[in-house]
């Protein structure tokens, strides 16, 4: 390289001498050049550097005027460009300098300018800085404008494929200056961040690109804007793609640091093949085709060059630069033979700024300072050839083609926007929110479960096209087996899971906060116990329970009085029938001695007739009587029933169906003999909870309970076998700890077990997303909106036969019903018999005491 550059210079020595001799009327103007000629740039800007001043005084020939070209070779030195500015200035007498590349030699040549009165005009580096030094005598041929305008078109780019975030990488020291400022300029009205920025160095080894890529692909951004050198970028590409990043999923945007010094025919950069897929911009050039492809023809014939944008950019400042200098009048000033730099560098930066003309790199304008350069052309890579896919501009923004030429390829020859979300889907215990069958390779998944209908419908819901794969998370020996959740996002922080979301019965707790993000819930849990409960329905006693003793003991009061008082009723109606019976014993008498009488037997059958008419009359009576008063009392029922209904209807229906009474006794069975965690805590009972849930820190934490008084289960048969088992000490346990929605689906299966204690508040149920991460908002909102669709909700609750409330009545018993047996009423029985035997030996007392009396006179 080094010796093709001392042959180029060699080239234009003997051409600038050839001009000297053969135009000796001419005056010459000494300008110096300041390039690297072992870069890319500075070579192809030296080429087209000749051949523009050659193709401007062939067509040119009146100027009294002749550029002379002193090239300096100043490498990637700072100290040998200011060496090389400060003698061209103060040796060659230059009156404007062109270069250098790198914005930091840039800045030292510029002040030795300015102190010199000679313009400097900087061509684009290797990757052009977005904001140079700007002085008095500081003219930037590539715009600050233009470059912040390709930015602004990156950002429409980003936005218009609804990206979330962007990593630029940059080459250390100079493309990273003003970068950064630009991009978050463009970026900042946008809900796109830059989670990390990578620095590359020129000097970097093969391992530290390989250590940066492996910190890039840590960050689960897929999104790179590419801002280096094309040296740089060669080596760098190769390590890319080796790390499979140059692959499906993947989003390449190269800047116009890198799309200006490729050939844009594309015809023969080696690179392309590195960069299949990417897109870039590059400023909108319209100049005249054949001027250019002659151009093109020229460096290909005399250097073995391909044209570039930078190539055409450095043609045109050679040719805005003659005419300048031969507007300035140079010639006056040249022919004294003083040095007049003091007064010719105004000149010739006015003459320099009012150059406007059309170029082969379109309307060359430096009347602001900069090159005008706002509308911006996005192409994309296709194997060897670059496609236009659409246009940027401050007033349109950015206008895609509509058409098959508007859809890029991406990398891995794919038409499907990146990036593609791998879903992390995790094993565990209750498959009704999650199952997840197949290999980590993601090969024949196979996923489903309450949290995998609500993550679909949410993905549906979204803002932006989202495209998703799920991948099986295996536990730390490479099992699809269920695994603690904290090992999990702990793991997920650390980006040793290769996903960028994990959806699953994840609840949200403090703790695993620090390690990732949390969308809003999508299911209500709290944290509750569940215990086995005993039924009384086997007791003799069944029968009272309708009422308590309170109000039985008042009834039996009730029944005693009115007893008391048809006893006394009946005594007294008892002695005056005996007072009757002694008065009458004469007439009875009598009767008796006449009994053949035929007019004695008439009358009786008349008196008799007589009686039994009067008592039926009364018998009538006392019935209508009766019914009467029966009906009043149904209508005072009736008009009280509304009252009795609202506190009383549960007893009634207890009155007419025992059986009601038997199958609440079985619905509603004893509560257990503790009511609290604390009696659990005092009387060192046994609890039960979940493998590798957060519930084991929760009540040894929160709750207090011993390690001791801990057993851990991993299904609900085995919660089952636990509350079943009596014995304590061998497995058994007392109460289940877990959350609601777990107890739930137990209880759905269990209905001899319930709920009982307080009720603990929990985060609920969410998907984890890496930290920082802008889906989280998004997913937040549509998490919302599905579980505030009380329908859909609903229906995906009843897929999977999910509870909606805890509330008993919604389960269906499998306990078997019996008919009632004599044994429910062996309490009454007694009771009855001691009545009867009691009213029994009320009624034949006075016969008893009779007989007693008559017994004692015999005696």
């Amino acid at each position: 390289m080094e010796r093709r550059g001392r042959e180029s210079l060699i080239f234009v020595s003997l051409l600038c001498l050839m001009v000297t001799l053969t135009e000796s009327a001419t005056v010459t103007i000494p300008v110096g050049v300041i390039l690297d000629l072992n870069s890319s740039l500075g070579s192809i800007t030296l080429n087209c550097t000749n051949l523009g001043l050659l193709d401007f005084y062939s067509t040119h020939d009146s100027y009294a005027t002749r550029l002379q070209l002193h090239f300096w070779h100043s490498g990637n030195d700072l100290l040998t460009a200011a060496i090389a500015a400060w003698n061209l200035i103060n040796g060659k007498k230059v009156h404007a300098i062109l270069g250098p590349q790198n914005s930091e030699q840039a800045r030292y040549v510029v002040e030795l300018g300015k102190t010199n009165d000679v313009p400097v005009i900087w061509f684009s580096p290797s990757g052009p800085s977005l904001l140079p030094p700007r002085t008095r005598f500081f003219i930037h041929s590539n715009s600050t404008r233009s470059h912040c305008s390709q930015f602004e078109a990156i950002a429409a780019i980003i936005e218009a494929y609804d990206w979330q975030s962007v990593i630029p990488i940059y080459e250390d020291p100079e493309f990273g200056n003003d970068l950064i400022p630009c991009l978050s300029y463009a970026l900042q009205d946008m809900d796109t961040r830059m989670p990390y920025i990578s620095v590359i160095n020129q000097t970097s080894t093969d391992s530290q690109i390989a250590g940066e890529l492996n910190k890039i692909k840590a960050q689960r951004t897929f999104v790179f804007v590419v801002h280096m050198s094309l040296e740089l970028w060669s080596i760098f590409a190769e390590h890319a793609k080796n790390a499979d990043m140059m692959s499906e999923g993947y989003a390449w945007i190269l800047t116009q640091g890198l799309s200006s010094v490729m050939d844009p025919e594309a015809l023969d950069v080696r690179m392309k093949g590195y960069m299949d897929g990417a897109l870039g911009v590059r400023p909108f050039v319209l100049s005249n085709l054949t001027k250019r492809l002659s151009l093109v023809r020229k460096l290909k014939s005399e250097y073995d060059k391909t044209l570039s944008l930078n190539g055409l950019w450095a043609y045109d400042t050679i040719t805005a630069l003659a005419r300048a200098v031969e507007k300035a009048g140079l010639v006056s000033f040249n022919e004294s033979g003083a040095d007049l730099r003091n007064e010719t560098g105004p000149e010739l930066r006015g003459a320099i700024l009012d150059t406007d003309f059309v170029g082969l790199s379109g309307n060359f304008n430096l009347r602001q300072e900069q090159l005008e350069q706002s509308h911006v052309v996005v192409y994309n890579v296709q194997g060897q050839k670059e496609r236009t896919i659409g246009n940027w501009s401050p007033e349109k923004g950015l206008v895609r083609m509509q058409s098959v030429r508007g859809e890029p390829i991406w990398p891995g020859n794919t038409k499907e926007i990146p990036p593609k979300l791998k879903v992390g889907v995790p094993k565990t215990h209750f498959t009704e929110f999650v199952d997840v069958n197949g290999s980590v390779e993601g090969q024949h998944v196979s996923v489903a479960g309450f949290a995998v209908d609500v993550f679909e419908q949410v993905v549906g819901l979204l803002p932006l096209p989202l495209r998703y794969e799920f991948v099986p998370l295996n536990n730390s020996g490479g099992e699809l087996t269920p695994f603690s959740y904290d090992d999990l996002l702990c793991q997920f922080a650390d980006k040793k899971v290769d996903v960028d979301v994990i959806i699953g019965d994840i609840t949200i707790v403090v703790s695993r906060t620090n390690c990732v993000d949390f969308t809003m819930p999508y299911l209500d849990s709290s944290v509750s116990m569940v215990v086995k409960v005993r039924s009384d329905s086997k007791s003799m006693w069944i029968l009272f329970r309708p009422f308590d003793w309170l109000l039985w003991f008042i009834l039996v009061m009730i029944l005693v009085a009115a007893t008391v008082f048809v006893i006394i009723l009946e005594k007294q109606k008892e002695k005056k029938t005996e007072d009757d019976v002694t008065g009458s014993k004469s007439e009875i008498k009598t009767k008796d001695d006449v009994r053949g009488s035929k007019s004695a037997n008439k009358t009786e059958e008349n008196v008799e007739g007589s009686k039994s008419k009067e008592n039926t009359e009364d018998d009538v009576t006392e019935s209508k009587a009766e019914n009467k008063t029966e009906d009043d009392v149904r209508g005072s029922k009736s008009e009280n029933k509304t009252e009795d209904d609202a506190g009383g209807s549960k007893s009634q229906d207890f009155v007419r169906n025992p059986f009601l009474i038997y199958m609440s006794d079985r619905t509603n069975p004893k509560p257990p003999p503790w009511k609290d965690v604390q009696e659990i805590r005092r009387s060192n009972r046994k609890v039960g909870y979940q493998t590798d849930s957060w519930m084991r820190v929760f009540l040894t934490h929160q709750l207090g309970l011993k390690d001791d008084q801990l057993r851990n289960f991993t299904s609900r048969e085995e919660y089952m076998d636990a509350l079943s088992n009596e014995d304590k000490e061998n497995g058994g346990v007392d109460a289940i700890f877990d959350e609601t929605p777990y107890l739930r689906l137990f209880l759905s299966q269990c209905p001899s077990c319930q709920m009982a204690g307080p009720i603990y508040k929990a985060g609920g149920f969410a998907f984890a997303f890496p930290k920082n991460s802008t889906l989280v908002s998004n997913f937040s909102t549509a998490i919302l909106e599905v579980t505030q669709n009380v329908t859909m909700f609903r229906q995906m609750r009843e897929k999977i036969s999910f509870p909606i409330t805890v509330d008993r009545s919604e389960y269906k018993s499998s306990i078997e019903t019996r008919s009632l047996k004599i044994g429910d009423f062996g309490g009454l029985f007694p009771i009855i018999l001691f009545v009867l035997v009691l009213f029994f030996c009320l009624s034949i007392r006075n016969k008893l005491v009779s007989c007693w009396h008559n017994l004692w006179r015999r005696e």
